[in-house]
């Protein structure tokens, strides 16, 4: 007897097509875009204060809720309604997760023995709540916006977890389609609740990371510090990046949010010392853009770096680029073949 399967490979790519004309017809496409561009530029914008943070694993939870959430959104477009809504729970736990560790301290053996995967992860009891709420700005901002009851209203994604009866399972769908409901309805449903655990772990994070409020233009940091990579990562965003970051939250959230990161000492200071930084001029800037292609040519070599060049920095122009390209003669690095044999020899 050949084995049955019920979803057929060609229903699931017809579903996502049909959800991607739709979600591009109601202009939801790119409300989910900002969202997830959210979470990923949080999980990025974690304050790095010393050569440890890269390794500390501070920003793995929230990362990992990133890599749930768009997960969830495949799903749903795929057709796998419960699995999504599983997704998202999971996205919710682990992206709340991040604050509780942040809190308690990446440096605790609590935190090390949890991340090594040699301890059960926390439970959301009694304590949990406690610990986040133990931040300032967060029990600033319970006092007038009630965030703890906004995300125990998101219980009912555990309802998918557990299968709690039919309209929780995967039987689910047919019964809707049986009823006659808008074939689109569980999309939605599922764009509601990804909508709230996206902004939940927003507002949380914004508070706990008050530097994720500072907001800089590229090139203004730019004309301060000459290249991208000399750009200290003090937890502040770049260019557009500050819209993502409270792409679902309201005014009002978000005023308070901003007044509470202006009180911060942290946020004070590094918008003094920014503040107080000269520009640098034409000719430094340049010295810096040099010195910093000659060490990307080191590691690709001139002929491939050259082609990539306008996304390494837009300010390469064609005598830098000529300059550049008789340093690369002279040292040998054309190629990579040149550089394994300057390696080799």
């Amino acid at each position: 007897m050949n084995r049955v399967i019920k979803r057929q490979h060609s229903s699931t790519i017809e579903n996502f097509e049909r959800i991607s004309e739709y979600e591009n017809d109601v202009d939801l496409k790119s409300e989910i875009e900002s969202g997830l561009s959210s979470i990923f530029l949080i999980s990025n914008k974690i304050p790095l204060r010393d050569v440890y943070d890269f390794f500390s694993g501070e920003n793995f939870s929230v990362l990992e809720s990133f890599e749930e959430l768009e997960a969830s959104y495949h799903l749903a477009k795929y057709g796998f309604y419960k699995q999504s809504m599983v997704s998202l729970r999971i996205a919710l736990d682990i992206g709340l997760l991040s604050i509780f560790w942040s809190i308690i301290g990446i440096e605790s053996n609590r935190f090390k023995e949890w991340y090594s995967s040699k301890s059960d992860t926390p439970r959301k009891d009694k304590n949990f709540w406690q610990t986040l709420n133990s931040n300032d700005s967060i029990s600033k901002f319970n006092e007038k916006f009630d965030l703890k009851e906004e995300i125990e209203s998101l219980g009912a994604l555990s309802d998918f977890v557990h299968t709690k009866g039919l309209w929780y399972s995967n039987f689910s769908d047919v019964k809707r389609k049986i009823k006659g409901q808008d074939e689109f309805k569980d999309f939605k449903i599922w764009f509601g609740n990804f909508k709230k655990v996206i902004r939940i772990l927003e507002i949380l994070h914004l508070l706990k990371y008050p530097t994720m409020c500072l907001d800089y233009s590229t090139e203004f940091l730019l004309s301060k510090f000459g290249t991208l990579d000399k750009i200290p990562q003090f937890g502040g965003g770049l260019g557009d990046e500050k819209k993502y970051v409270f792409s679902f939250l309201s005014k009002k959230e978000k005023q308070l949010i901003e007044e509470l990161s202006n009180e911060n000492e942290e946020v004070q200071n590094i918008k003094k010392y920014i503040s107080e930084l000269p520009d640098l001029s034409e000719k430094e800037i340049r010295t810096l853009v040099f010195k910093e292609q000659k060490k990307n040519i080191g590691n690709s070599g001139f002929d491939n770096w050259s082609q990539y060049s306008h996304v390494y920095d837009h300010r390469i122009d064609d005598e830098m680029k000529n300059d550049l390209k008789e340093w690369a003669q002279k040292n040998n690095l054309m190629s990579i073949d040149d550089i394994i044999k300057n390696h080799q020899s």
